[in-house]
């Protein structure tokens, strides 16, 4: 469930324009969680696992690497297509593919939002190394990671200017790590959570925080820093306090929820979808974006939604065929 609710979220963070609308603005923000969560949800299911050797993360590596390859060659004989169809000539580049595969990771070109599988390798080639560590020592790790979050959003917030910006996402690792290691212990923190909080009274202190976390990344992301002279990214947000609590209190919640059997097999299915959705959204809202203009929240609701389904039937159509499991899957 934690995977379904990130993969709706990671839309909305790229279909909800931010300069548009106080509106816009605040739905953009909402979906802010959603990065955290993917990281959290590897952390959950992988280092509660117990040791890991280097077989796994080697073999998954492989499989993102493979995956990002066969991505861009299908976006580059796309575009080549488009060409034909526009100027009537056949031309492929297939010099620059090499490099739009590494730019991909890099976070730049059409397919930059790749840069999360990039990420998610340097986190996997650290797993087998965490995997080894004593409880203590993965919270010490935590600790530190936790420390440097804090420092790294505090003197931004002095400075007014964000200092992830210097660091492609990419390479962010000490945020990652943060959200990483804290899926091994949200199965802890949510027990301690149920002994302490009705389920409703949590709901409530979920939807406080959310309401204080949108509010103050409107406050800070229009009036405090700017970047560029630019509404400030949700991604900048990632480091604060605030935004762990919430990310913690949100996933925790969501695995208090108790589902019928038949829910849980839609959740497993979508589930399934959710890389496919994350790779093909990116590129599809800039085609639809080119059919609907987006001039109020309401629109903007439509856009998110259109792209969410359309990315969800194109995952779905490819899963059916010999190479899904290689475009869709790691």
């Amino acid at each position: 469930m934690t995977r379904i609710f990130a993969c709706i979220a990671v839309v909305g963070l790229h279909t909800f324009p931010r300069e548009h609308s106080v509106g816009t603005l605040l739905a953009y923000y909402l979906c802010g969680f959603a990065i955290p969560f993917f990281f959290m949800s590897s952390g959950y299911f992988l280092l509660n696992r117990g040791k890991i050797n280097w077989n796994y993360p080697l073999k998954k590596v492989f499989s993102i690497i493979r995956l990002v390859v066969l991505w861009n060659l299908v976006f580059d004989i796309l575009k080549s297509v488009f060409k034909v169809y526009s100027t009537g000539k056949l031309n492929i580049e297939w010099l620059d593919i090499p490099q739009d595969i590494i730019k991909s990771f890099l976070q730049k070109g059409e397919m930059g939002h790749f840069w999360y599988l990039g990420a998610l390798i340097i986190v996997y080639m650290l797993l087998p190394w965490i995997s080894q560590k004593s409880l203590e020592q993965k919270k010490l790790l935590l600790f530190s990671m936790g420390i440097v979050c804090f420092t790294v959003q505090t003197v931004s917030l002095v400075m007014t200017y964000p200092l992830q910006a210097g660091v492609i996402q990419t390479f962010r690792v000490w945020t990652w790590l943060l959200y990483f290691l804290l899926g091994s212990f949200i199965e802890e923190i949510t027990s301690c959570l149920k002994k302490k909080l009705h389920f409703n009274a949590h709901l409530i202190m979920v939807v406080v925080v959310t309401g204080i976390v949108v509010a103050v990344h409107y406050f800070v992301g229009t009036r405090v820093i700017l970047l560029g002279g630019k509404i400030l990214k949700a991604e900048y947000f990632y480091d604060s306090i605030l935004d762990i609590i919430w990310v913690i209190l949100f996933f925790s919640l969501l695995l208090r929820v108790k589902i019928c059997k038949r829910v849980k097999e839609f959740i497993r299915k979508f589930a399934s979808l959710t890389l496919g959705i994350y790779i093909i959204h990116f590129p599809l809202r800039l085609i639809v974006v080119r059919i609907l203009k987006v001039n109020s929240l309401t629109e903007a609701v439509c856009f998110w939604l259109i792209v969410l389904i359309i990315s969800a039937g194109i995952t779905w159509i490819i899963g059916k065929t010999k190479i899904g499991c290689y475009l869709t899957k790691i």
